[in-house]
């Protein structure tokens, strides 16, 4: 073999296996297709929760057809590093994320270390019970257009991503874990919510191409839902009726078994 790295998605019930090299690479009896795939160096610290890596794969490959809408199951990543004969395990994660340049026909896979299903939790968290659904799910009953705020775009950083708006009354972090939309329906995920010099600003997941969102634009905010109970009685307690239509089971426990074992 060369030296490249094989990358082993299981998404599912299906599996997707590529490899960094133009020619097909056999290992453990599982042959690895060759396509245009690329990954960062991880990062790693003492947290587990910073052991996270972006990897860019084409638009055209198996995998990225389920990446269109959000997957109804998890995406986990095994990575093996290949130098000469010798193959080793390299990162095992779990998508989080999901970015499509479409100036450059890519899909960005943003990972984090399997354990962490929900950004919001680490290793040594407690593991509070979540909706097993989002509250833009149908099943949530809720209708999605009432969540929806209209703002006005009046300024883009040069890599679009960060928007200065107006129009949103909730104060920070509100719509942080939520998403913008656009005119066309093109949609980012809101990774931070705050006011900077009396300015609210959104960071986004990723830019917004100029035909699609610039100055002057309208768009519509969408508040973040972290899946908590709490979160949908209290912040969205007049769409939930209190809380009543919250999917997740309230009785679930909350220590990790991975981390404080099972007694």
């Amino acid at each position: 073999m060369l030296n490249t790295f094989l990358y082993k998605f299981n998404a599912g019930s299906a599996t997707y296996r590529y490899a960094k090299v133009a020619q097909e690479q056999e290992f453990a009896d599982e042959i690895y297709t060759p396509i245009q795939i690329t990954h960062t160096a991880p990062t790693f610290s003492e947290d587990p929760q910073d052991a996270e890596i972006d990897v860019t794969i084409i638009e055209t490959s198996e995998l990225t057809e389920t990446l269109l809408t959000p997957p109804p199951f998890p995406i986990i990543l095994m990575m093996y590093e290949v130098v000469g004969d010798d193959i080793t395990p390299y990162y095992l994660g779990w998508a989080v994320r999901c970015q499509f340049k479409l100036t450059e026909s890519v899909f960005v896979l943003h990972l984090k270390t399997l354990w962490h299903f929900y950004e919001r939790e680490s290793l040594t968290d407690s593991l509070s019970s979540l909706s097993r659904f989002s509250i833009y799910d149908e099943r949530s009953g809720v209708d999605i257009s009432a969540l929806g705020v209209a703002i006005s775009i009046t300024a883009l950083n040069d890599l679009r991503d960060v928007l200065t708006v107006t129009g949103l009354s909730e104060p920070p972090p509100y719509y942080k874990g939520g998403f913008v939309e656009a005119p066309n329906q093109d949609k980012r995920t809101i990774l931070g919510d705050v006011i900077e010099s009396g300015n609210r600003k959104l960071t986004l997941n990723g830019g917004f191409p100029q035909f699609t969102l610039d100055t002057g634009f309208p768009a519509t905010a969408f508040p973040g839902d972290d899946l908590t109970y709490e979160t949908w009685a209290n912040k969205f307690a007049a769409l939930t009726n209190n809380g009543v239509n919250w999917g997740g089971w309230q009785f679930t426990p909350n220590v990790d078994p991975a981390v404080r074992g099972v007694s």
